[in-house]
Formats: structure tokens, C-alpha cells, sequence
């Protein structure tokens, strides 16, 4: 098998395989196999119309679950034969992760002397859209509120969607969220991992326009008058999904709600039947924040190993 950091060239083969397999949970996506791969240190195979993915824990592999580019998967235990093939040669126990619940029953099927784990930090948040972009009803009444309090401290705020015009706007977002996290010491993050993530950010707004005729990336930006204070970035992660990648508010609009604001105003703009808003990482913070938007449903995630 071929290994290679997924790259520019890939793309469009990644973004087919996550169409064709209407695929829900987010490390499926094109754009996240690029931006992640560094920080991973991921590779890709595309070996006989299939797109293998690993990373290293170490020395040894850590494999995600193969996917058919066409969505055909009458052949996946060739599939896998091939992944048990490969990690012959590393002296390590065979090990798969973020696999999906079907995907760990088609493993068990496939496999024997499997040990399951759950990795409920890693678990996908999937919204209506619809939900996000009108917060209906009593459930939505807090977030409602919250939203209409935002409103009356900052009459002269406006959305805008993220284009090529105001990708500046967005950096002078990411730039001061940066510079506060770091006067803060947000203790969810080290500097590296904030510094990397930055580089992800602005990776994809000097690929913007790449980026968006491949995997439908999109985004939003709000201001109050002049000063943009929040922005985020999203793709299609499969016909009915649309995934979002980064989300960013600044100071002192984040704790008026801007976050909020920037996403209930981008929902508006979503054309899917979902939104997925990834995993919260086992931070207690971001668990309930997501909880409180009232997920349709959860993607669970799994380590299976061969013991």
C-alpha cells in the first residue's frame, strides 16, 4: 500500500468517498484528513477504488475504518484484509479508532478477540439545522432569550457570509481570539495547539475559494458596524451534513453571546437537513454547551482493538 499525507491533489476523490457514503461523522471529511494530518501525522492510501487512513501513536498504526469511493462496499473484507496485511509489519496490536457503531458491528463480524472502547469525548453533535436557525419553541426559550439580550446591547450588529472579500475581516477575528486565549491561558489548549490552529484556520482562507468549489466550504462573519467580532468556517461533509470546522468570537461580544449570534445567523444560510458541530474533546464546558442546542442524535465513536 502506497501511504501518503493526504494533500490538495486528493481532495476531490476524499469529498466523492464522503458524498457516496453519505457519511455523518466528521473525521470522514475531505477537509479535515488535510488540515489534521500534520497534527496527526496521518496518511492516506487509495488502493483499488478504496481510501485507507492511519496515524501514529509512537511507532505503531492507528487505523480508521475503509471506505469504498463509490459507496459500493460489497468488497470490505478485502478492504480490511489488506489494513490486517499492513500492520503485520509494525509488531503492534491492530488497532482501529473513531469508528462508528456500524462500523464496530461490521468489524466484530469481520474480526475476532476484539476489544470495544467507547470514546464518548470523541462523539459527533448532530443538530437540524432548521432547529439551529429558528430555536423553536419552549426548548429554544433560553437560547431565545439569550439571543434577543445580544440584539438590544448591539442593535448595529450584521451578518455576512464568508467570502473572499472579508477573509481579512475573518483573520483580524482569529488573530485577537488568539492573542486573548493566550493572555488568558485557556487551559483547554496549549500555546502549540493554538498556534497550529491557526495555521489550520488560515490555510483554508488562503485556499478559500479551493476549498470551496471541492467540499462546499462555507462560512459566516458578524460585526458590529466596522469591527468583525466572530466568524466561522464550515464544508459539506455528505448531501445531508454540513459540518462546522471552526467557530470563533471575540471579546467582550462572546460573553454577550456572540456566540450565539454567529450560530444561529449561519444556520439560516445552511441548505442541508444537518449540521454536525463535532465532538466536545471530554471539556465539561463545551459538553454542555452542545447539549444545550439539544442534539438530534449522537455519532458514537470506538476504539476496537485485536487483543
Amino acid at each position: 500500500m502506497n501511504w501518503q499525507p493526504a494533500n490538495f491533489d486528493n481532495v476531490e476523490q476524499l469529498q466523492k468517498c464522503a458524498i457516496n457514503n453519505n457519511v455523518l461523522a466528521n473525521n470522514y471529511s475531505a477537509v479535515n484528513s488535510i488540515l489534521y494530518g500534520k497534527k496527526f501525522n496521518s496518511s492516506i492510501s487509495i488502493n483499488g477504488g478504496w481510501i485507507f487512513e492511519k496515524y501514529y501513536k509512537g511507532k505503531c498504526p492507528v487505523y480508521c475504518f475503509p471506505h469504498n469511493i463509490e459507496g459500493d462496499n460489497s468488497e470490505l473484507n478485502s478492504a480490511l484484509n489488506l489494513i490486517v496485511e499492513d500492520s503485520k509489519e509494525y509488531g503492534c496490536e491492530l488497532k482501529f479508532r473513531n469508528v462508528t457503531e456500524q462500523q464496530k458491528d461490521k468489524l466484530l463480524q469481520f474480526l475476532k478477540n476484539v476489544e470495544v472502547i467507547e470514546l464518548p469525548e470523541l462523539s459527533d453533535y448532530i443538530y437540524l439545522s432548521e432547529n439551529l436557525a429558528k430555536l423553536p419553541g419552549k426548548t429554544y426559550s433560553k437560547k431565545r432569550n439569550h439571543v434577543n439580550q445580544f440584539k438590544k446591547k448591539h442593535p448595529n450588529f450584521r451578518f455576512e457570509k464568508l467570502s473572499p472579500e472579508n477573509l481579512d475581516a475573518a483573520r483580524e477575528v482569529e488573530n485577537t481570539w488568539l492573542s486573548e486565549s493566550i493572555e488568558n491561558e485557556d487551559k483547554n489548549d496549549s500555546l502549540a495547539d493554538l498556534q497550529n490552529e491557526k495555521l489550520m484556520i488560515f490555510e483554508v482562507f488562503d485556499n478559500f475559494e479551493f476549498f470551496s468549489k471541492t467540499c462546499g466550504m462555507s462560512g459566516g462573519i458578524v460585526y458590529e458596524e466596522e469591527k468583525p467580532f466572530a466568524f466561522c468556517l464550515a464544508s459539506e461533509l455528505s448531501t445531508d451534513v454540513t459540518d462546522i470546522h471552526f467557530e470563533k468570537c471575540i471579546s467582550p461580544f462572546a460573553h454577550d453571546g456572540g456566540y450565539a449570534i454567529i450560530n444561529m445567523e449561519f444556520a439560516k444560510t445552511v441548505k442541508t437537513k444537518y449540521i454536525n458541530r463535532e465532538e466536545d474533546l471530554g471539556i465539561e464546558g463545551l459538553r454542555k454547551a452542545k447539549l444545550s442546542y439539544y442534539p438530534e442524535m449522537l455519532i458514537d465513536k470506538f476504539l476496537c482493538k485485536i487483543i
